[in-house]
């Protein structure tokens, strides 16, 4: 057996091992720290940190064992199927006793609902090792031709119990844990089936588990009620790289040959020692971590693009509320204010951008936009030569072409009235009309004006600007339900905009909180918690939730990997 872990013999709960992982949570606190209402108690995000805790520019983040460990309830932040051990520490043997609870009670209702037959009593118990020798056998036989698909736990069941009835001339079963074991493997595979996409590459390797994970499971039930059992570990990172929340970008080509070498190597190696089973998941971590690198790397590029446009709208408003205070109460011309306001606005905030408010530059500017106000509220036609040249070298720097900065320079340093030349104002005015101001997000400006949020909505929104950068957010993306999984790789406080990518780290689009908030209102988006980041856990907690309502125990046994729906 493996290091550290104590295999479940038959008809014995598994040993209990409260308090091996410092921090573990029962029931009751996991039930108390699911995030309900606005923020849900999460720290606020450190904006100079990506989610995995190394800091924009600082080099690669540390591997995903020495991270902190994410609570139940809190934001899932990992990448694709990265270790987590959000369930870890939990009481194994409560768990255990808990389950055969559940299944008592989900025998005691198929066995109301289907009395056995007279026939079925006069059978022989299937010993449990030749049916582990029997399930070795089929492990071993090469796969099916593709298509062709493979056999159900289920199928097996019965195939197995028709050979042992033609062996021994009369009916077989299997003992009650053999066939419980069947059963809770048949009812997890079913809701991972759910969660996969079919046409994955991936998925077939699923079905390839089946078998050593069943041989596993019957030797060690531990594999139902530890979350870190190393098949266990496998089958999520197997599974995961078919999750149905995936884009048909999200998973690099260059995965499919070492999931392949990990499914092969246990097919082919496990004979009861769970090493097959670490060997080969570790093998396959080495590989994801490797994408998860190249994803931070990617990631870490389009954080520092979108903070630089961060500091462009930072300095676009400390320069508009810079201008605005400059011309105060003074009477302009109203087209020589919209060119103050537009034109040489942009100049303001380049200056600002690149020179810093501290600056001679910047005070340069400030001194130049005094003379300006003052020509402008003069009341005289004649402009400042010296004025105008400066106005036109600006502009210049912020594209303006010479013809169109000499023209402005002109309006800017003068005390033109807005009945002057109308010709060629209004030329002027179409000009910057079609023209893209600096900075100006082109998208943005075409948002219609939404009415103000809802109550719920802004529970929503305030819960989404207190979010850890690199937190996941499913979205549904058509009226059949399916959904695809982002990472709000980070968001701007000043805009309220939010950064999105996908499993490789590749940008797949910015959206405002706001309009984030109105999805999950909606029930459009949801927040990924840690105990539903992994897809493997996710199944659980759904067969679980089946489980009870054959027992008809609701909530009451909570077990390892459990939370609420």
């Amino acid at each position: 057996p493996r290091s550290g872990a104590r295999p479940v013999q038959a008809g014995k709960p598994p040993a209990g091992r409260a308090g091996t992982h410092a921090g573990a949570a029962d029931p009751g606190t996991r039930d108390a720290a699911a995030m309900t209402g606005a923020g849900g108690g999460t720290p606020a995000p450190d904006h100079g940190a990506t989610a995995t805790g190394a800091r924009i520019g600082s080099g690669a983040a540390g591997p995903a064992a020495t991270r902190p460990r994410a609570a139940v309830g809190q934001p899932h932040t990992g990448w694709m199927a990265e270790p987590s051990t959000v369930f870890a520490g939990g009481n194994e043997k409560t768990s255990y006793d808990a389950l055969q609870q559940l299944l008592a009670g989900r025998r005691a209702l198929i066995g109301k609902l289907r009395p056995p037959r007279p026939d079925e009593r006069a059978t022989a118990t299937l010993d449990s090792g030749a049916l582990m020798d029997a399930l070795g056998t089929l492990q071993r036989q090469p796969p099916q031709a593709p298509g062709g698909g493979a056999p159900s736990l289920m199928d097996v069941r019965q195939m197995l119990l028709a050979q042992a009835r033609q062996r021994l001339g009369k009916g077989a079963t299997l003992s009650q844990r053999d066939n419980d074991t069947f059963e809770l493997l048949h009812l997890l595979y079913s809701q991972l089936e759910g969660e996969v996409r079919a046409d994955a590459p991936a998925a077939a390797l699923i079905r390839r588990l089946q078998l050593p994970l069943l041989r596993v499971a019957l030797k060690d039930q531990a594999f139902f009620v530890q979350a870190t059992h190393p098949a266990r570990e496998l089958l999520n990172t197997v599974a995961e790289t078919a999750a149905g929340w995936l884009d048909k970008d999200d998973l690099d080509p260059q995965l499919l040959a070492p999931l392949q070498q990990a499914v092969n190597h246990v097919v082919e190696g496990y004979d009861g020692d769970d090493a097959v089973f670490e060997a080969s998941n570790q093998k396959l971590q080495s590989h994801l971590q490797a994408q998860v690198r190249r994803a931070e790397m990617l990631e870490r590029r389009y954080i520092d693009a979108a903070r630089g446009k961060e500091k462009l709208e930072v300095a676009k408003l400390q320069s508009a509320a810079a201008l605005e205070k400059l011309v105060g109460e003074q009477r302009i011309p109203k087209f020589s204010r919209a060119l103050l306001t537009q034109a040489w606005a942009d100049v303001l905030t380049l200056t600002l951008l690149r020179q810093g408010e501290g600056s001679p530059e910047w005070q340069a500017q400030l001194d130049a936009t005094r003379r300006i106000i003052a020509a402008c509220a003069s009341g005289e036609d004649a402009a400042d030569p010296a004025l105008a040249t400066h106005v036109e070298a600006a502009l210049s720097q912020v594209g303006y072409h010479a013809d169109e900065a000499a023209i402005i320079a002109a309006r800017l340093t003068s005390s033109r009235s807005d009945e002057d030349d109308p010709a060629s104002r209004t030329e002027l005015a179409m000009k910057l009309k079609a023209r893209t101001r600096l900075g100006e997000d082109a998208e943005q400006a075409r948002r219609t004006a939404l009415p103000p949020r809802t109550p719920e909505e802004q529970a929503r929104y305030d819960q989404l600007r207190v979010l850890p950068f690199g937190t996941w957010i499913e979205f549904t993306i058509n009226q059949q339900g399916d959904v695809v999984r982002r990472r709000m790789s980070w968001f701007s406080p000043v805009t309220g905009t939010a950064l999105f990518v996908n499993q490789r780290g590749q940008r797949v689009g910015e959206h405002s909180l706001d309009a984030i908030a109105r999805k999950m209102a909606a029930g459009q988006a949801r927040i990924v918690t840690a105990e539903r980041g992994r897809l493997v856990d996710r199944a659980w907690q759904a067969a679980l939730r089946t489980l009870r309502s054959f027992a008809g125990r609701g909530d009451a046994l909570p077990l390892a990997g459990d939370t609420p729906a």
